[in-house]
């Protein structure tokens, strides 16, 4: 998705996301944190089993917890966020703020067809991110390997 056009901007506000201006730090390569969240080795920090109930909404309460006691966000609110879907990891990273400020997974669910996202803080240091894996939903949370 390209961050400059139009359709990026209507699916963003559609999800509660303002596109903005990163401010040029540096970030690692979107390919090398799919590659390290995706590794073997991590684990989650939270699980959520699907057989809950409400299952996405009990996602977006952990994924929300667990970025604010990490501090994703930038103080003016701003992150970096990496949507699922074919490519994912060929695209370049989305620097928003949540106006909403809640039940992400579900909003990017609804708007983008999957619950999956990656989210970077933007000095590039903390990763925070949502997977669906066999019978549960996971929150992953790890600092970015150098």
């Amino acid at each position: 998705m390209d961050p400059e056009s139009d359709e990026a901007r209507l699916f963003l506000a559609s999800c509660g996301l303002e596109l903005c201006v990163a401010n040029g730090d540096e970030t690692p390569a979107a390919l090398d944190i799919v590659q390290q969240i995706s590794s073997a080795y991590v684990e989650p920090v939270v699980t959520v089993p699907m057989k809950a109930p409400n299952p996405v909404e009990e996602l977006g309460r952990q994924w929300h917890r667990v970025a604010a006691c990490q501090r994703l966000a930038a103080d003016d609110g701003r992150f970096l966020i990496l949507l699922a879907g074919p490519g994912a990891s060929a695209r370049s990273w989305l620097c928003v703020k949540d106006s909403v400020g809640r039940d992400l997974p579900a909003r990017l669910l609804k708007g983008n067809g999957s619950l999956e996202f990656i989210a970077l803080s933007i000095d590039g240091k903390r990763i925070c991110a949502t997977s669906e894996e066999e019978d549960e939903y996971w929150v992953v949370y790890e600092e970015v390997s150098s």
